[in-house]
């Protein structure tokens, strides 16, 4: 240290507030922290949003293309017992003609 500075009121005022200083940029880098800690925490809290969203959505969509497969299997199960009954119907109809041909011969 230079000691003819001890005697300057600027070196005196200057050293003096040195630690008020250092704790007001301490506290700047501390305060820049929790700035960026929080903008990083309002994103995290952003996607999690937007992934709970997409994902009650995707579920969503599930719940209704399963419910549509079930109606789809319950039309399917119907149009099979309709399909059974014209095919027995046109087996009947059938031996009906053949049975009237043979008359005829």
């Amino acid at each position: 240290m230079d000691m003819a500075n001890f005697g300057n009121p600027a070196y005196s005022a200057a050293i003096g507030n040195a630690g008020g200083m250092m704790v007001l940029a301490a506290a700047g880098v501390g305060f820049a922290n929790a700035l960026g800690d929080a903008i990083a925490a309002t994103a995290r809290a952003r996607y999690e949003r937007r992934y709970d969203d997409a994902l009650t959505s995707a579920t969503r969509h599930a719940n209704d293309m399963e419910e549509l497969a079930q109606l789809a299997l319950t039309m399917l199960s119907e149009l099979e017992a309709d399909n059974a009954r014209l095919r027995a119907a046109c087996a009947q109809r059938q031996q009906a003609l053949n049975a009237l041909k043979g008359r005829r011969a």
